[in-house]
Formats: C-alpha cells, sequence, structure tokens
C-alpha cells in the first residue's frame, strides 16, 4: 500500500490540479479503481463516496482534497496485493494522512503563512470527522471478551497451557467473539498476553 507522504512548504506553495482525480471524481459517480467495479465494502467507504458528491457540490476545497487524496490511494492499493476493502484499512490511510497534515501545518507555521496554516486546520477537521464516524469497540469491552474466550478455551481443554496465538484465532476466526468487529490489533494482542498471564 503506498504510504502518505507529508506535503512540503514548495509543494503547498505550488498549486496544482490533478486531472487523474477530477476524472475519476464526477459529479455522477465516482469510480474507487480503475480495474473494479465492486462497490464499497464498508461504511466509511460509502461515506467517503458519498462526502465527495456533496463536497464537490458545495466547493468544499479543503474536504475535496482529503476525500479525493484518500480515494486515490485507495484505486492505488486496488492493484496491489492488499486493496482497501475494510474500515480497519481506510483509518489507517486517514491516520497516515493525519499525520502527513500535521506535519505540512507545522511547516507552513514555521514559514510564516498562516493561510496555509488554516487550510491544513481544515483539512485535519475533516480526517478527523471521519475518523470519529468509526465506531471502534472499547478496550473494557475487548478484555472482556477475551476473558471469556479464555476460561471457554481452558474449559474444554485438556488442562494444557493456552498460547496467545491460539487464543487470537479463536477469537478473530469467521463465527469467532470479534468477527465483525472494529479493534485495534495491537491492543488485543496485548490485552491477550496480559489475560494469560494473569491466570
Amino acid at each position: 500500500m503506498a504510504a502518505t507522504r507529508a506535503p512540503t512548504i514548495r509543494a503547498v506553495l505550488k498549486p496544482f490540479i490533478c486531472r487523474r482525480c477530477s476524472q475519476r471524481a464526477t459529479a455522477s459517480g465516482l469510480r474507487w479503481s480503475s480495474t473494479s467495479t465492486e462497490a464499497p465494502t464498508s461504511p466509511l467507504l460509502s461515506k467517503i463516496k458519498n462526502d465527495l458528491k456533496v463536497a464537490m457540490r458545495a466547493k468544499d476545497t479543503a474536504r475535496l482534497t482529503v476525500l479525493r487524496g484518500t480515494i486515490s490511494e485507495i484505486n492505488q492499493a486496488a492493484s496491489s496485493s492488499s486493496p482497501v476493502k475494510t474500515d480497519m484499512q481506510v483509518l489507517a490511510l486517514l491516520r497516515k494522512r493525519k499525520s502527513a497534515t500535521e506535519s505540512a501545518k507545522k511547516e507552513a507555521e514555521e514559514a510564516k503563512r498562516p493561510d496555509l496554516a488554516e487550510k491544513q486546520d481544515k483539512e485535519l477537521a475533516t480526517i478527523n470527522e471521519l475518523v470519529g464516524t468509526v465506531k471502534m469497540t472499547s478496550g473494557d469491552e475487548l478484555r472482556g471478551i477475551v476473558n471469556q474466550k479464555i476460561e471457554s478455551l481452558r474449559s474444554s481443554s485438556q488442562g494444557g497451557e493456552l498460547k496467545q496465538g491460539v487464543v487470537m484465532k479463536e477469537l478473530v476466526k469467521p463465527g469467532g467473539e470479534l468477527d465483525g468487529k472494529l479493534y485495534e490489533g495491537k491492543v488485543l494482542a496485548e490485552l491477550v498476553k496480559d489475560e494469560l498471564s494473569r491466570s
């Protein structure tokens, strides 16, 4: 998946029009990739598609920058081995974009360009809004699910030592307790490790 690059002051000062993006994002619809006609498979992807149409009608430049940039990355990933299809994957893109935008804002402030800093603030507001629409499974809820799974596995086992990988595999498999839920993989791994060490 292509990484988001932090825009430099030189790049920000030199405006440009992405003809490719303009052709893809038209008022009549949005093509998610040049090789796929599949519809968005997550609520966040659907929201981005719908928000783009609204932003185009409103001529909201800052919002269009974020939405078109995100769509461009999704299109690039479509032909890779890791196409973007889930909310978690889109969240990862948005978080990288947020980091890049924060860096651009800092450069603008150091260059004494409050106009550019304000532009980055507007883009950050859009990114934060999109991220905020995704309901993540809380840490407390994850811990409860992990505890129940560990107890269930131990009660049905022969008393052998439970491995972290086994517990996680059972949780995330199709039909598992976390199937279809949104959560941070790193947080889950830490919780499983912590709960196994407690018992």
